[in-house]
């Protein structure tokens, strides 16, 4: 298993100076990159040059102060760009790439034989050793595969290691779930567990919003619009790291206490086009939930079904399956005609989508189990 582990660098001075310059290179060369894509045309530029980081570093002298091997990762990640862009069966056609600007986030990647970590210190060619805090140690007989090196929009540098390491499966529960994601209530489960949706954003919007007034009314370019601007930042960042906590503690402990685990497959970024909707959609997360869900039941060895989108899960009775056509958005609760069962909405379509995703995983199991006495049938006939 891939997994990554991340920290916080601490670089001195000059250091920082050093690691400045390095992202700087890598913008230029990016730019360079992309100058040159977007200068393609069929009569007047056929064939753009690109040109490579050894010519480069000739033309310019400065970008000799950095070290190669972490510009050429820029090389690399634009050659992967070119390979989904002009992709012909790639399922989301990709846009023309866009040029860096200094004010983003700005990274750059090492491969395993220039990546060196000793006594919560890493050593980046043409920087020397730079500390980092090791809250999290790595694990033993891990083998690193990559680090990235990044800077932040508050100043701040951080180190992800990607190692390859076996993680241990966490002990069977024999219990499903569904699962239902709302905007009032963050998710139902299927046993009558509700968690409440913490709305982050929304808690500190009125700070947010006097931190951008203030904002607006500084002279761009000047030292308070850019002490006002890492305020807002700050601001920004803490809503993030209070989102990422929450969604990490809940999915963490929904896969440690059940083996099957039954979700929807939501259109999120079409749902965001909703303007009254949006603000809250995207406050939730529910895409980052998802996700989250996906790779630590791969981890832990927990399984995921994701159910069809236009399942009628809230307009369908979980007694009798009787569908209830004329249920609107705005009914939070109704009952069933044919039984007489009051359902609550959310927990009635987390029942349906447990009894749908419980009936996915058994049919895939029968399937799995067939073709493996498929394959051993045929082993012992080619055997005689």
């Amino acid at each position: 298993m891939l997994k990554a582990y991340k920290y916080r660098l601490y670089p001195n001075k000059t250091q920082e100076e050093l690691l400045n310059k390095t992202f700087g290179c890598c913008r230029y060369f990016w730019n360079k990159q992309v100058e040159a894509f977007n200068s393609y045309d069929k009569e007047l530029n056929p064939k753009p040059t690109f040109k490579t980081v050894k010519e480069l570093r000739e033309e310019t002298g400065w970008m000799k102060d950095v070290s190669h091997d972490s510009v050429a990762s820029k090389r690399l990640d634009f050659e992967d760009f070119k390979k989904q862009f002009f992709k012909p069966n790639s399922k989301k056609k990709l846009g023309r790439p866009h040029f860096k600007k200094k004010g983003e986030g700005q990274s750059f990647r090492l491969d395993k034989q220039y990546v060196k970590i000793k006594d919560n210190r890493t050593h980046i060619s043409k920087i020397g050793w730079v500390k980092f805090i090791e809250h999290n140690p790595l694990p033993e007989g891990s083998q690193i595969r990559n680090a990235t090196y990044s800077k932040d929009n508050l100043g701040h540098y951080y180190i992800s290691i990607l190692v390859e390491t076996e993680i241990k499966q966490l002990p069977k529960t024999n219990k499903s779930i569904g699962i239902d994601v709302g905007l009032k209530e963050f998710a139902t489960l299927s046993d009558g567990t509700i968690i409440h949706n913490p709305q982050f954003f929304r808690e500190s919007q009125a700070e947010l919003k006097r931190s951008q007034q203030h904002l607006s009314r500084k002279e761009k370019g000047s030292t308070r619009y850019k002490k006002q601007k890492l305020k807002v930042a700050k601001i920004h960042k803490k809503i993030s790291r209070q989102r990422d906590l929450f969604l990490h503690t809940t999915s963490l402990n929904i896969v440690k206490e059940y083996d099957v685990i039954s979700i929807e497959t939501l259109n999120v970024s079409g749902m965001i086009k909703n303007k009254k909707l949006s603000k809250s959609i995207s406050d939730a997360s529910w895409s980052k939930f998802f996700s989250m869900l996906k790779y630590k039941s791969e981890w832990y060895g927990k399984e995921l079904v994701q159910i069809n989108r236009w399942e009628p899960t809230s307009k369908t009775c979980s007694s009798c399956g009787y569908i209830n056509k004329d249920l609107t958005l705005k009914v939070r609760e109704w009952t069933c005609p044919e039984c007489n069962t009051h359902h609550d909405r959310d927990l009635n379509a987390a029942n349906n989508i447990k009894a749908l995703g419980t009936s996915s995983a058994q049919r895939t199991q029968r399937e799995c189990k067939t073709s493996t006495k498929k394959q051993t049938s045929l082993k012992c006939i080619k055997n005689l």
